[in-house]
């Protein structure tokens, strides 16, 4: 699965992730909760990612479906900077 995602992102990304191998590629289709994403990490990364973005998530985007895997949470910062 191709990802289109800069460094910036994959960085933060990998950061939040507690259970996951440090030199493993982070693929677009991940399950990120079940590498120690949970509840208060998506409200971390979500405002980790607005801070380095310069975006807010819209309210119906902090779900947990946002955050399932990293092109799930990419589509929705991209879908944020195409918008602003």
């Amino acid at each position: 699965m191709a990802t289109n995602w800069d460094e910036t992102y994959e960085k933060l990304v990998r950061a939040a992730l507690t259970d996951y191998p440090p030199t493993a590629p982070l693929r677009a289709d991940v399950p990120l909760p079940a590498h120690g994403l949970d509840s208060l990490g998506m409200v971390g990364l979500s405002s980790r990612l607005e801070d380095a973005y310069g975006i807010e998530f819209p309210d119906g985007a902090l779900v947990p479906a946002s955050f399932a895997t990293p092109a799930d949470l990419w589509r929705v910062v991209s879908g944020c900077l195409a918008n602003r």
